[in-house]
């Protein structure tokens, strides 16, 4: 039974890909692209690692004023208006069978997005984050997500931001002025189950 028809699942965790499609057509985007790529992979894995454990994989992503869009459609304007990063990017990180995605306009995913009702449906209480960029919509995210109660890890190995000066004040700051858990992927999936998560925050 697919996760999201299931009104008897447990208290469970969620990994939350922010903004992991971009066409980087703004100050910097070169920059966020090739870090993008990098961590790339470790998005991947911590994706592919939660779907086989049957732990729900959310993405949600700028809908880039494509008011009119869905979230296929954002992804091929990504595609289409970007550099060659970009379509790297939605093949290497598209969303599979089960996974869910949402869109959204501003930095943070809770703001006037279905996130929180999802979340409260799926009986979410652990949330790993990662995606672009590190010190404006992953951590914006990550920050929504404490207030509301959640346990928070912000995935390090799975992040990107234009510089690593900025990737690396942001997961600071994540850490020691917000208290949230920073930690690889592998980490934080060694200690989390669909079930009964692990993460701290």
């Amino acid at each position: 039974m697919d996760m999201l028809e299931d009104p008897a699942r447990p208290s469970s965790s969620a990994l939350l890909l922010i903004d992991v499609f971009s066409h980087f057509r703004f100050v910097d985007g070169d920059r966020l692209a090739q870090a993008q790529q990098q961590a790339a992979p470790a998005m991947a894995a911590a994706a592919a690692a939660c779907r086989s454990r049957g732990i729900a994989v959310i993405y949600c992503n700028d809908n880039f004023q494509q008011w009119q869009g869905t979230w296929k459609d954002v992804l091929a304007y990504t595609v289409r208006e970007g550099p060659t990063a970009s379509a790297r990017l939605a093949e290497l990180l598209a969303p599979q069978e089960g996974d869910v995605v949402l869109l959204k306009s501003r930095h943070s995913a809770f703001f006037h997005t279905q996130l929180t009702p999802l979340l409260a449906f799926l009986k979410v209480r652990d949330l790993a984050i990662a995606g672009a960029a590190t010190d404006a919509c992953v951590l914006g995210t990550a920050i929504d997500a404490h207030i509301r109660g959640f346990r928070v890890a912000m995935l390090d190995d799975a992040v990107a931001a234009t510089t690593p000066e900025r990737n690396e004040r942001a997961l600071l700051h994540a850490s020691d002025s917000v208290g949230l858990n920073v930690c690889g992927h592998a980490q934080w999936l060694a200690t989390t189950t669909a079930g009964n998560a692990g993460a701290g925050g």
